[in-house]
């Protein structure tokens, strides 16, 4: 006879894995964005501290 509970559970577990893991990656990426604009801004002050000059960044 055929086990449809294991079935079951076996994918949906493998399912919740799966989308607990690809949740992590998209959080990871998240950081790493926020990260990278933090190094931008940075970057734009350093120069304008450098220079004496004054950009102004729009926000769209």
């Amino acid at each position: 006879m055929v086990d449809y509970k294991k079935m079951y559970l076996t994918l949906f577990n493998a399912t919740e894995d799966a989308i607990n893991t690809m949740e992590n990656v998209r959080q990871a990426l998240i950081q790493a964005q926020r990260e990278c604009e933090e190094l931008y801004v940075s970057a734009e002050q350093d120069e304008e501290s450098e220079s004496g000059e004054l950009t102004v960044l729009s926000a769209t």
